[in-house]
């Protein structure tokens, strides 16, 4: 139980509570601590924060996760859910979404916030690579940085703020002090007004597993109005981790948002998935042939051992939804 820690402000057999009464909440080093409590007792973290405050990108990462909720209080009496708007109630124990007929979202969720909205491109990369004594991590999200925004991420941390300048020398170093235990990272670039490089940051999860080191990769970047998602960079960048063997899966989504890559409890539109790669070892349990032939896959990396690349949209069409349920439901097992 955590009744005697700083951060937290109620505690139940079931739950955890931090509520955070400040315009803009961080994953800072105290949430951090209660996320890793909260995974050993089995307890729900819930963050309650005012209807007008803010999350980070690290911290609405984490609070993604089934075993965490964002809790928003109304203006007046009720709260609701960060994400989906659909109201919650206290039942002694924890915050759960309220019975109703109709869950219809709360009115101050869709309540469109002020200032014009751009897009974010929201990508998760998966690879594995070979326990070596020369592996150096976070080359993935260096990767992605430079090539959807144009600069190498700034700084890193197990915390916000993330204050040690980027190093994947130091990185994973760390990661090798901690391992076997998993390690989790954010990472931030250049946000100051006037960069010349769009504003981007994620999270790195990396974790011992018995055929290698793998590497999850969270990554954002925030674009202004008008741009187009950039399917080619992502392609490029799919081909190249399978053509080094390393690649597991790569999904790219294309979703309304703000600028400053943080985030209101408020509806902002509903992303779209517009780009999907799995690696040599999933298209060899698939079949290669299978694979290319479902939905317009196109062959990338090794042509002796290749993985796949689809594209299931311009970030337009919310079909794109039932594109890739399809996708996966075709390549979701092995057919030699």
């Amino acid at each position: 139980m955590m009744s005697g820690h700083p951060a937290v402000d109620i505690v139940t057999a079931k739950s955890t509570v931090v509520i955070q009464d400040r315009p803009l909440v961080p994953l800072s080093s105290w949430l951090t601590d209660v996320m890793a409590r909260c995974a050993g007792t089995g307890q729900v973290l819930q963050v309650l924060t005012p209807h007008d405050a803010r999350i980070t990108l690290p911290l609405r990462l984490a609070l993604g996760g089934p075993r965490a909720r964002w809790v928003v209080q109304e203006p007046g009496d009720g709260y609701y859910d960060g994400f989906s708007g659909l109201p919650l109630i206290w039942d002694g124990a924890m915050f759960t979404p309220a019975v109703q007929e109709r869950p219809e979202p709360s009115a101050t969720f869709l309540r469109r916030p002020p200032g014009d909205l751009g897009h974010h491109l929201v990508v998760d990369l998966r690879v594995r690579h070979k326990a070596t004594t020369d592996l150096e991590l976070g080359g993935a999200a260096e990767a992605l940085a430079r090539a959807l925004a144009g600069t190498a991420p700034r700084c890193w941390g197990t915390a916000e703020p993330a204050l040690v300048r980027w190093s994947q020398s130091e990185l994973t170093a760390l990661c090798r002090r901690r391992s076997p235990r998993a390690t989790w990272l954010a990472y931030m670039g250049p946000h100051e007004a006037g960069s010349a490089h769009p504003p981007f940051g994620g999270t790195i999860r990396v974790s011992r597993v018995t055929s290698g080191v793998k590497e999850t990769v969270a990554f954002t970047v925030s674009y202004g109005p008008g741009r187009e998602p950039p399917l080619e960079e992502l392609a490029a960048l799919a081909d190249r981790y399978a053509r080094a063997g390393v690649l597991q899966v790569l999904t790219a989504q294309w979703a309304p948002g703000g600028p400053d890559l943080t985030y209101p409890a408020r509806w902002q539109g509903a992303p779209v998935p517009v780009a999907l790669a799995v690696g040599p070892e999933g298209v060899a349990e698939t079949g290669a042939a299978h694979a290319a032939a479902s939905d317009g896959g196109r062959a990338i990396g090794d042509p002796g051992a290749p993985g796949m690349w689809y594209v299931l949209g311009d970030g337009t069409d919310t079909g794109a939804w039932n594109r890739l349920g399809d996708l996966m439901e075709r390549l979701g097992g092995p057919r030699r």
